[in-house]
């Protein structure tokens, strides 16, 4: 059908799981999804990552109940979910290839879903191919 790309440049967990639930919905309608993960969120690839901090809000009861159903299981965590995409529909993952080198990460050092390290040029090949582009 079309083409989403998703630039992800946050590594808060109420970013990365909305980006997650949202490629899934265009992974569920047959679109393909492109995820260049750029600054911050290349942190959250590293296969060693620390553990996510909880959903935070300016609205409590929000985070709190997102975190109840993140703790009970009823809300599947964005690595998890995007891996089951991967296996579902068209997805490649990408992280920013300057980054990396900053922190001096391989692409051995990344979770495996990750596809393959690239700089703004593929970046911007992919946008100009994207029906859409989305920035989270």
């Amino acid at each position: 059908m079309g083409k989403l790309l998703m630039v992800c440049d946050s590594a808060a967990t109420d970013k990365l799981q909305t980006l997650a639930i949202i490629a899934s919905g265009m992974v569920t309608s047959d679109h393909e999804v492109v995820i260049f993960f750029m600054h911050d969120a290349v942190y959250a690839l590293k296969k060693d990552a620390p553990p996510e901090p909880e959903v935070t809000s300016i609205y409590p009861e929000v985070a709190e109940k997102v975190n109840q159903a993140r703790k009970a299981g009823n809300l599947l965590h964005w690595k998890g979910l995007l891996e089951d995409l991967k296996d579902l529909g068209d997805v490649e993952i990408v992280a920013c290839v300057q980054i990396t080198e900053i922190l001096g990460l391989e692409k051995e050092d990344l979770h495996p879903m990750v596809d393959k390290v690239a700089g703004v040029n593929t970046l911007a090949e992919q946008a100009m191919l994207a029906d859409r582009v989305m920035f989270l």
